[in-house]
């Protein structure tokens, strides 16, 4: 139903086999041949009224707006890039992505199957946002999105190249949907960390700490031992798999101490074209890491991994261990985000990448961002 103007579904086909034959492409950069994108990804093509915070939902919005309109409903008036997007899609011969995860194959399977992709269409953008966001909004939306990666691997093959994972795993998704506890070997360890980190929260051994000011939180394990006594699931110096944090605040800035162990990053959120909320432009991490370096007593070198990864970083470096005092990290991380000019902006024409010279008052020239349009409320 939603290939266009005529209601046809979509084919996966793989990316590395479309050439130059019109698709959509979701989830990802668009190609030269590409006729509709429907993707969160900074420089985007996707039309304004279709954006939305994750990019299953603007594929979701896409096939409303293709069912309305194949039921006799007209485009609303003033809205040429809903039209340009049915003409567009109405072209395309496939659906394609360029790198497998949780949205990127909720999108596909939106396009492939759009009928039964409407009759689960909040838990298809949930399981979305988990897998994008680490955003667990329950525990049927955990399994299914814990599942995903492991049962891909385990149909096409460890080390399989990202078409072969779509191939082998879009059979299974409808019955992954449906009944994820027949999956319980594919996300039953992670669920057992979501399920430990969630202890560890209410129980007060793990704590955040919000400083709305700079949508920064602090994670700090407070109490209970040291992290090799704890389930795996955590990364760098999180104490608790990262979804029990990021499910508990929607601060984009992250300090984490387990430990030793610290970790700073900019949540995923900052990377994308977020729409229903303004997420602070990213800093780039490089200056602080000099600046945490030069006071470490033991000349551990801290690194940042750059401004345009998905999920900007920030550690000691070896073990991601630092002799630092914790309180002196987090004042000196707020000193430095209450001050630094933005350095990536995934809603910036020119690409997210700010240059320097560029930076200074970048923020008092910056232009809102396009508000969610209505198609999709159908």
């Amino acid at each position: 139903m939603a290939g266009g103007l005529s209601g046809r579904p979509l084919r996966f086909e793989a990316y590395e086999s479309l050439a130059d034959r019109p698709h959509v492409m979701v989830d990802g950069a668009a190609r030269a041949s590409s006729v509709l994108t429907l993707s969160h990804w900074p420089q985007s093509p996707t039309p304004p009224a279709l954006a939305r915070d994750i990019s299953v939902a603007s594929v979701l919005a896409y096939v409303r707006l293709v069912k309305a309109t194949c039921s006799g409903r007209p485009v609303p008036r003033g809205r040429a890039g809903l039209r340009a997007a049915l003409a567009n899609g109405a072209l395309a011969e496939a659906v394609t992505n360029d790198h497998f995860d949780e949205d990127g194959l909720m999108s596909v399977y939106a396009l492939v199957d759009p009928e039964a992709a409407l009759s689960c269409d909040n838990l298809l953008t949930a399981v979305a946002m988990c897998g994008d966001f680490g955003v667990v909004s329950n525990e049927q939306v955990a399994r299914v999105a814990f599942a995903m990666a492991p049962l891909a691997d385990a149909e096409a093959g460890a080390g399989s190249g990202t078409s072969a994972l779509y191939e082998a795993v879009l059979p299974r998704v409808p019955e992954l949907l449906a009944h994820p506890d027949r999956f319980e070997r594919f996300w039953g360890a992670e669920a057992g960390q979501l399920a430990y980190g969630r202890a560890a929260l209410a129980s007060g051994e793990v704590e955040i700490v919000l400083h709305n000011d700079l949508d920064l939180a602090v994670v700090s394990r407070i109490s209970g031992g040291s992290p090799s006594e704890h389930p795996a699931g955590a990364a760098g110096g999180l104490p608790v798999h990262a979804a029990v944090v990021h499910s508990s605040t929607t601060a984009s800035r992250i300090v984490a101490f387990d430990g030793q162990l610290c970790d700073v990053y900019l949540r995923y959120e900052g990377w994308v074209k977020m729409v229903s909320r303004a997420v602070p432009l990213r800093p780039d991490l490089a200056p602080l890491a000099e600046q945490l370096s030069a006071e470490e007593p033991s000349g551990v070198g801290w690194q940042a991994n750059g401004v345009g990864a998905i999920v900007a970083r920030l550690c000691p470096g070896g073990e991601g261990r630092s002799e630092l005092d914790p309180a002196r990290i987090v004042s000196v991380v707020r000193q430095y985000l209450a001050t630094a000019e933005p350095a990536w902006d995934p809603w910036r024409p020119a690409g997210g990448y700010i240059p320097v010279q560029e930076r200074p008052g970048y923020m008092q020239r910056r232009r809102r961002h396009p508000k969610p349009g209505r198609a999709g409320a159908h």
